[in-house]
């Protein structure tokens, strides 16, 4: 069995459903395995809300902060059209990196300059800060800036995205709704999962579901506020101060709490990424 708890408001018997992976999942795990191997690129998916020191300084470690550059992507929010980025420019900088830059674009045409993010060549890690996730594919779908990720990730940076800075890693993306998930095209670093945020926060369970059950060949991941999942090769670790809530098709939601590592044998989908299976 895995090891995260079933979801409260689901459990009615714990015989009713299993969620040990089919011989499918299990030749999917076995596919990816050992390209992850090879692959030491790691990104840190958070919920948004305030974040807790645990997941900033765990960004910062993973990226050797003090001997490298931070590129920093705030066009989710429309406060960066303006040109203040000073609130994710002191939040970085505190923590002690060399270097903090900064790519934004304020449409896509901007955006498809060949020469867009040149920045992020040199740098160690990117943040995707939080705001509207539309407004992120609006502007960088079809660019070269998803490329520089890639890239970023092949030779063992860091990506981390919080709110809307997560949820653009999906491909089928949530982009808006209610209970009922309008969905869009997101970035496709992690091209299996439907990624939702601020989960518990804003109730967004049956969203999250709706989204799976109109994907069936994907999973749901949903990040509570202060809350984050690091994922680096074959192993994705729960950090921060809530839960991470998983969702396959008609199955029994799943959650885990900090510390707890999510099972690849169980939720190999998970660990399909763009920089290691180009194919997605």
């Amino acid at each position: 069995m895995d090891k995260g708890h079933y979801h409260r408001r689901e459990i009615l018997s714990l015989g009713a459903t299993t969620l040990c992976a089919n011989p499918l999942t299990s030749r999917l795990y076995a596919a990816v395995q050992e390209e992850h191997s090879k692959a030491h690129g790691a990104i840190l998916m958070c919920g948004g809300g305030k974040l807790p020191d645990s997941i900033l300084d765990r960004f910062c470690e993973l990226s050797n902060s003090k001997n490298s550059t931070l590129v920093l992507i705030p066009s989710a929010s429309p406060r960066s059209d303006g040109g203040d980025y000073s609130p994710w420019l002191e939040l970085w900088k505190s923590r002690g990196w060399q270097e903090v830059a900064v790519v934004h674009a304020q449409d896509n045409r901007a955006a498809k300059d060949p020469k867009f993010g040149e920045k992020i060549d040199q740098a160690q890690a990117v943040w995707i800060t939080g705001g509207d996730q539309s407004r992120l594919a609006e502007r960088f779908n079809g660019t070269v800036l998803i490329e520089r990720f890639n890239a970023l990730l092949r030779r063992g940076g860091v990506l981390g995205g919080t709110s809307a800075g997560a949820a653009i890693l999906s491909k089928n993306m949530i982009a808006d709704g209610a209970s009922e998930p309008a969905m869009s095209e997101g970035f496709g670093l992690v091209p299996k999962v439907i990624i939702d945020q601020h989960f518990t926060q804003k109730n967004r369970f049956d969203r999250l579901a709706k989204a799976v059950t109109m994907n069936k060949k994907l999973i749901g991941i949903g990040i509570d506020e202060s809350t984050g999942i690091e994922l680096r090769g074959s192993t994705a670790l729960v950090i921060g101060l809530g839960r991470i809530h998983a969702y396959r098709d008609e199955n029994q939601p799943v959650d885990w709490s900090s510390n707890q590592r999510i099972d690849p044998d169980q939720w190999p989908e998970l660990f399909v990424t763009s920089w290691v299976d180009s194919k997605g």
